[in-house]
């Protein structure tokens, strides 16, 4: 390799190739550390709290299943059966479907058992500020069908699979669990036409009834609708506030028509009940109604209330029923009860 001169004319070597210099730091070493596992946020308990009171409403309105009629399945008859085979078939599944119905009358008096014992054990407060509005209804309800039982099973044993033939005559002596879905509707069309009837005739008498029965000098006016012969029911939101005491003979007779509150001879004969007949009942309806009113409020609202007591509950208010879908009846009950909201 040729010398390089430097600035003084010497010839110099050219310096050794410099070394690698290792330095005693370590080399970075890259390690594969597993990633940190992902975490699924908890799920919001929002929705369990939202449905836990609306169950709970549920239950605190509707009484329990088997308080109600069971369902019924009767086989259809094939072409190419019977006719005896088939009334034979048909009257076992009928006959089945009334044990089931007494089973429920049973079961229901025994709960209804018990919760009068639980109101008893507190005489001070009134048997609604105890009970839930479900449990106050099934004490209620037990009652007459536990006064209607007897008979009733007196006729299983006798009539048998041949039962059906005449239940749809003596509906009031058949307990409710054990009534059949043509029995109920049967039953109810004839109710909403004797109101019907009973309206009309009170649109027409109106004036002989006013007349007869004046409000007293000093007491409070109520506005009441001007019928004719196509008579409406009045909403209960404003039958709900009248006094039963201040009602005159034409009130009475008006609330009366509407809500069954005399019996169906004063029809066959033509006649006005008499007034005190007429208060008495009306009073007791009134404070039904209006108990169950508060109840329903306390418990959960209108809108909590199942098919069945939505049905019953428009029956008892004077509202038509038959013919309407579930969604109609809640509505026209919003309508009467709270002027259209729930």
């Amino acid at each position: 390799m040729p010398t390089r001169k430097t600035g003084y004319g010497s010839a110099t070597a050219p310096p050794p190739p410099a070394k690698a210099t290792k330095t005693n730091v370590p080399s970075k070493t890259t390690s594969s550390k597993p990633a940190p596992p992902m975490t699924v946020p908890a799920r919001s308990p929002t929705s369990q709290a939202t449905t836990a009171p609306i169950l709970r409403a549920k239950e605190y309105l509707n009484p329990p299943p088997f308080t109600y009629a069971p369902e019924i399945a009767v086989p259809a008859r094939k072409s190419d059966q019977h006719v005896v085979k088939w009334l034979w078939k048909a009257g076992r599944a009928y006959l089945t479907f009334y044990k089931t119905g007494i089973s429920h009358v049973r079961q229901t008096s025994q709960l209804a058992k018990t919760l009068r014992e639980k109101a008893a054990k507190t005489p001070d407060k009134d048997t609604s500020e105890i009970l839930t509005r479900a449990e106050w209804q099934i004490v209620r309800r037990s009652r007459k069908d536990a006064l209607r039982l007897p008979a009733f099973g007196v006729l299983v044993l006798l009539l048998g699979e041949w039962l059906p033939l005449v239940v749809l005559y003596i509906t009031p002596l058949i307990p409710e669990a054990c009534r059949i879905p043509q029995q109920v509707q049967r039953s109810i069309t004839k109710l909403e036409d004797k109101r019907q009837d009973r309206l009309r005739r009170v649109s027409l008498d109106a004036m002989r009834l006013m007349s007869k029965d004046r409000r007293p000098v000093g007491a409070m006016n109520m506005d009441m609708p001007s019928f004719q012969n196509d008579a409406k029911p009045v909403p209960w939101s404003e039958m709900k506030n009248m006094q039963w005491k201040d009602m005159t003979l034409f009130e009475l007779m008006l609330f009366a028509a509407q809500h069954d509150c005399y019996p169906r001879v004063f029809d066959w004969l033509h006649a006005t009940p008499p007034k005190w007949l007429l208060q008495r009942n009306v009073r007791k309806t009134l404070a039904y109604l209006k108990r169950d009113d508060e109840l329903v409020e306390r418990d959960g609202g209108w809108s909590a209330l199942g098919k069945e007591e939505v049905e019953r509950a428009c029956v008892e208010r004077g509202i038509a029923v038959v013919g309407k879908r579930e969604d109609e009846l809640r509505k026209a009950l919003a309508v009467q009860v709270r002027g259209g909201k729930f």
